[in-house]
This record gives structure tokens, C-alpha cells and sequence, in this order.
């Protein structure tokens, strides 16, 4: 894959390494320019990060049911028809990582899920642990079958929720629990999903870096 191929408002993991600690964040393409990507600008209390000469960043995209990975990528603030980017000069082809998935943030809240049978639709409460672009995970003591379609009625904010359709691909069950875990991943593509994503990895870093 080149930078040509990559598709416009899809997500994108950034791996910041320096001092020998390494953190994700999350960001999404806006623009390609050349071999340059210009990515949504992350931003802590309102302000553009700024990622210094000594650490190094790994840009890695999902697609394709990939992870395809550019290595030590320059990450710079630049203005572009008068809005602020990140940009990411990606040369080359990047490599494919054999790592599931994309990004996944922590949620550990309830949510309501509708699950789809020949009886009808029918919701169920479940502890949603986490979620990403690509699927989600999910705790109950109900009993679905990998296959089963059902939809997560994700809350982004009070008054506001997504409708997240989804197939359950794998159950994970314990010993020292009555519930088990449903792994799913989502039948359709939800742009909001990406915004909402982006938001929480942003409150997240806030907290690590003691800005809350």
C-alpha cells in the first residue's frame, strides 16, 4: 500500500516512541498531498501536540482486513489551505503487521444491545468492554451463537447514541464468571464511530498526562 491508497476520513494509529516510553494515538487522514498525509491534528486542552526531533512515530492503518505499517515517519504541525494538520510523510510502501485489528479503547460501561432471531428483536443489557473501528467486545450472561447479528446502542454523550450493527465472530468463556465475552466485528462502516473514538483516546491522554 501506498499513501495514494489510503482512503480519506479512516482512521489511523500513531506509536510514539521517546525516552523509552511508547504511547498510541489516534488520529484520521483528511488529505493526501503527494506522499503526504495530512491527518486531523491532535489537540490536548486546545492545543496542537508538537512532537519533538527524538521521538519516533509509526503510523499504522488498517484496511483490507491488514495492518499495514510506515516506520519511523516524520510528524509535523504544517497549515494547508488554512487549516491545521499533522502531516506524515509516508514514502515507499508500507509493510503489512500481522496484528488483529485496529485500535481499541476501553469503555467498561453498560449498554443496551438488540439482538435479531426468527422470534424478532429483542434488547438485552450487557457490559460493554471495549470497542474500535472495526468491532467491539462485549460481557453477558445471555446466551448468543457466533453468527448472530445484533446491534449495540452506543451512548456518545447524554441524549445521543450510535446504532451499531454487528455479527458475533467469537465467545470467550471463565471459570470464575456466569457471564462470558462475545467478540464482534461491525457489518458496516460508521463514520461518527471514528469521531467518537478519536474523542475518547484524547481524554485518555489528558488523564495520563495528568491534565484532568
Amino acid at each position: 500500500m501506498t499513501a495514494a491508497e489510503l482512503e480519506l476520513e479512516h482512521s489511523v494509529e500513531l506509536e510514539v516512541m521517546m525516552n523509552g516510553k511508547k504511547t498510541t494515538l489516534l488520529s484520521a487522514v483528511e488529505q493526501i498531498v503527494g506522499t503526504t498525509a495530512l491527518l486531523t491534528p491532535i489537540q490536548i486542552n486546545g492545543k496542537v501536540v508538537g512532537f519533538p526531533p527524538n521521538c519516533m512515530v509509526n503510523l499504522l492503518y488498517v484496511g483490507e482486513n491488514q495492518v499495514f505499517c510506515w516506520k519511523n515517519v516524520k510528524l509535523k504541525a504544517v497549515r494547508y489551505e488554512k487549516k491545521i494538520y499533522h502531516s506524515a510523510e509516508l514514502t515507499g510502501d508500507a509493510e503489512i503487521m500481522n496484528r488483529r485489528g485496529s485500535y481499541r479503547v476501553y469503555i467498561g460501561e453498560q449498554m443496551t444491545l438488540t439482538a435479531f432471531s426468527a422470534q424478532g428483536p429483542k434488547n438485552y443489557p450487557v457490559h460493554l468492554k471495549d470497542i474500535s473501528e472495526s468491532g467491539m467486545a462485549y460481557f453477558s450472561k445471555e446466551e448468543f451463537d457466533v453468527g448472530r447479528t445484533v446491534r449495540l446502542h452506543l451512548t456518545i454523550k447524554k441524549g445521543t447514541e450510535l446504532q451499531l450493527s454487528a455479527q458475533i465472530i467469537r465467545i470467550q468463556e471463565f471459570e470464575n464468571r456466569q457471564d462470558k465475552l462475545y467478540g464482534c466485528k461491525f457489518i458496516e462502516k460508521n463514520n461518527r464511530l471514528v469521531g467518537f473514538l478519536m474523542h475518547l483516546q484524547q481524554e485518555k491522554q489528558k488523564e495520563k498526562m495528568g491534565m484532568k
